[in-house]
């Protein structure tokens, strides 16, 4: 591992979930009251420059609708979900929890799992709707701290309870070698045999799970790896886009092309 987990090993578990939750509440608030200016000094560059290119362009005069809010939701996440924005909104989130939310924004249900070697997430539960998904936000560590990189739903919390876990895991789903095995091999898939991952599997001793704590996947899918490499390619190029002037639909139809969709 390098600077990233050099940077989470020198900070303590306890102190990680402080601020983690501590920013959760903060970014539900501002999503709560649509304070953007405020949130983008919480969120991921990724996220600034979404919002820079999708963000809707308001008129003062004008009261908010139905459709600027779900341009703001967009804006403000990778997947189109306007029933997450809305949930936000009608929860009435303020800086200080209510006893119900208290009891899924807490330090038992957060999750950290990397998405590369450098790139580490730390994911926080703060609703779990009637339909059985779980609503998240997605933190992303950067420069230095934790960042508001999504909200989301999923069906199980992705990654480890503890930083050191998620760091000793990410040392072994990407290697420090870049993927070249001794072999020469730089198919990292083909360094370890399925006899082995599921060996590996069978041997681990299942860990108990709280009374309240939200149901959890030990790791994260690789669907989940590439999902969160896929929107940060497209958030690169969708700076790239604004800088020579390229117009929304124009980038999206761009971008609807080449994954051939």
């Amino acid at each position: 591992m390098g600077t990233c987990a050099d940077q989470l090993r020198s900070t303590s578990d306890e102190t990680h979930a402080q601020t983690v939750l501590s920013t959760t509440k903060r970014v539900l608030y501002l999503r709560t009251t649509t304070q953007i200016d405020e949130l983008m000094q919480y969120a991921s560059v990724a996220i600034q420059q979404r919002w820079d290119f999708l963000g809707p362009a308001t008129d003062p005069s004008m009261p908010p609708n139905a459709n600027l809010f779900e341009q703001i939701d967009n804006a403000l996440q990778w997947t189109a979900n306007h029933n997450i924005g809305e949930h936000i909104r009608h929860a009435h989130f303020a800086l200080e929890l209510t006893e119900d939310q208290a009891e899924v924004v807490c330090a038992r249900n957060l999750r950290y799992y990397f998405a590369d070697r450098e790139t580490a997430h730390a994911v926080v539960p703060f609703a779990m709707p009637d339909a059985g998904d779980i609503y998240v936000i997605d933190f992303v560590w950067e420069d230095g701290k934790w960042a508001y990189f999504d909200a989301k739903a999923v069906d199980k919390l992705p990654g480890f309870a503890t930083i050191i876990e998620a760091i000793d895991n990410a040392s072994t789903a990407f290697p420090g070698n870049d993927g070249v095995n001794e072999d020469g091999d730089d198919d990292y898939w083909g360094q370890y045999s399925e006899d082995e991952a599921d060996d590996d599997a069978s041997n681990r001793d299942p860990e108990p799970t709280p009374d309240h704590a939200v149901k959890t996947e030990p790791d994260v899918s690789p669907s989940q790896l590439i999902s969160d490499s896929i929107r940060h390619a497209l958030a690169a190029a969708a700076s790239a886009a604004k800088a020579v002037g390229m117009s929304e639909p124009e980038f999206l139809e761009l971008a609807a092309k080449s994954f051939n969709l």
